[in-house]
């Protein structure tokens, strides 16, 4: 009889329904293989908390999604949630009609969680809501106090263009690579003009040039930014084969001391680790930060930081269960993990409260303090407007191209996407 009824219940059980699950898939960009595995592990603890619904992290290299994000939204293998800078090319993607609007999904908790500019960064100008901040970040002069101290640069005496300038060419005279660059990937190159222009042109010329008034990109401001590259690209001041070079080669470079300085975003303290050789990067105690110098005559405010305020986004496939899902990959307890190990500034209230690391507290400091946060430019005005940025800049890295050719050519591409 015990066989009998033992049969009975395997029966009952192969005849019961298995539970269905709901697939959300996550596209990220993140390559640091400790942070990947906090996602997969913060991934895990949600699937145990939720059997019915099951967490896929895809990933992309940042070029590679960049290249492929817009066909993958319009084809059946679109991701439910994707990585996003937010600006004009978020903006885009909303008005092609590729993303979810979420506002009355999302919790009203996970919108405070984020506060006013986590909720308005991914708002848009349609009105709707369609992804959640996770993150500030900051474009900073990273260098490495050790080669400073071979050179005989004093880092205060390279707060004024002027004072910069000749810090480069004494690195020169030294021996030192002053500067890493990759210029193969561009957008870094682009930071290098941001910068200027945040220093000469400040937040109402850049918003206005945005806007296509008066001489628009083409005015004397952006102008000069290209003028002030060229100068630094006329000391030759990037690494042997700078232009072949992507981002990761700079970072590895930077990170094994054979360049003085990084002009990169805060993200690069973990990622120059990573693509170091040896995996440790450069010692904290040898490791700076220098505020961007400051030009004579600039309309900018010195306290201006360029920078981001990243996310992610719903495709218009994305289920309410991947809504769910990012409620408790961005809640405090979780970003907090992310502070702790200092991969990047987390948005959510209370999360970056314990972070000790002494780069990433400065960087938070500045973003607190700053007059204008200027959001990356190639993602600010769009990805055509942006790639234009990013290919000009490129070109004044490499001194070819003017610097009048290049503000023309970023308001020809401004005048042709009014």
């Amino acid at each position: 009889m015990k066989r009998i009824a033992l049969a009975a219940m395997l029966g009952l059980a192969l005849m019961a329904p298995v539970q269905a699950q709901t697939v959300v898939k996550h596209l990220h960009i993140t390559s640091i293989p400790a942070e990947v595995e906090l996602m997969n592990s913060i991934a895990a603890d949600f699937m145990a908390q939720n059997p019915d619904i099951k967490v896929e992290l895809p990933f992309l290299e940042n070029e590679a999604f960049k290249a492929k994000l817009t066909t993958l939204l319009q084809s059946a293998d679109a991701p439910d949630v994707f990585h996003s800078w937010g600006g004009g090319v978020f903006y885009e993607q909303a008005a092609a009609g590729v993303l979810r609007p979420i506002e009355d999904v999302l919790s009203d908790e996970a919108k405070a969680n984020v506060g006013t500019a986590g909720v308005s960064a991914f708002t848009a100008p349609d009105g709707h809501l369609y992804g959640v901040a996770r993150d500030v970040s900051e474009v900073v002069l990273w260098y490495n106090k050790t080669l400073f101290e071979q050179a005989g640069v004093d880092p205060a005496s390279m707060e004024t263009w002027e004072g910069f300038l000749a810090g480069v060419q004494a690195f020169k005279d030294a021996g030192i690579t002053p500067i890493a660059i990759g210029a193969k990937d561009k957008w870094p190159a682009h930071f290098w003009w941001s910068k200027l222009v945040v220093r000469l042109a400040g937040q109402e010329g850049f918003e206005a040039a945005a806007r296509g008034e008066g001489d628009g990109f083409a005015g004397e401001d952006f102008v000069k930014a290209g003028e002030y590259f060229l100068q630094l690209s006329e000391l030759e001041p990037w690494q042997e084969g700078f232009l072949a070079a992507s981002y990761g080669d700079a970072s590895g470079l930077f990170g094994d001391g054979k360049a003085a300085m990084h002009l990169m975003g805060d993200w690069d303290y973990g990622a120059m680790k990573d693509n170091s050789a040896n995996k440790q990067g450069i010692p904290d105690d040898q490791l700076g930060i220098l505020p961007f110098p400051t030009i004579e005559g600039g309309k900018g405010d010195p306290t201006d930081t360029l920078g981001g305020l990243g996310g992610v986004l719903f495709s218009k496939n994305a289920s309410d269960a991947a809504v769910k899902w990012i409620e408790f990959f961005n809640n405090k307890e979780n970003q907090a993990k992310y502070a702790a190990d200092a991969y990047y500034i987390p948005i959510a209230k209370g999360a970056a409260d314990g972070m000790t690391n002494p780069f990433k507290v400065q960087i938070a400091q500045n973003i607190g303090n700053a007059h204008w946060h200027a959001l990356f430019f190639d993602q600010a005005l769009g990805p055509n407007v942006g790639g234009v940025v990013n290919d000009i800049s490129a070109e004044l890295a490499g001194s070819s191209i003017s610097a009048e050719e290049a503000a023309e050519m970023i308001k020809e591409a401004v005048d042709d996407s009014l």
